[in-house]
């Protein structure tokens, strides 16, 4: 019986675990007005950085992974830019990976 008891308690904490080990590493995004955001460049590696987005990092931000090109970061500042002067919105889609929310995919939602 006390056998069973303790099989079914560690089987528990090994799901638990699991559930959360998968839901610390998720893709999700967003639709919303860039009005509010921050654009900021930051030297190599790190490169631009959006701050005030509806991201569920710290202080909305969102960045890309070092391994993203240049021309992928000046066509997203050229997008925000864009949107920011048509009063306009933007689909951001992100992956949470250790905390961190890195720039999947993105593009101007057309008005």
């Amino acid at each position: 019986m006390k056998k069973n008891i303790r099989r079914a308690g560690i089987s528990a904490c090994f799901l638990v675990a699991v559930a959360f080990a998968s839901a610390a590493d998720a893709s999700t995004g967003f639709d919303a007005p860039v009005s509010g955001w921050l654009v900021q460049d930051y030297p190599a590696p790190q490169g631009v950085v959006l701050w005030y987005t509806p991201s569920t990092c710290g202080n909305g931000q969102i960045m890309f992974n070092a391994s993203d090109s240049q021309d992928r970061q000046n066509r997203l500042v050229a997008m925000v830019l864009a949107a920011k002067a048509m009063g306009g919105k933007m689909h951001i889609e992100y992956e949470v990976v250790n905390g961190g929310c890195m720039i999947s995919n993105f593009g101007v939602i057309p008005s």
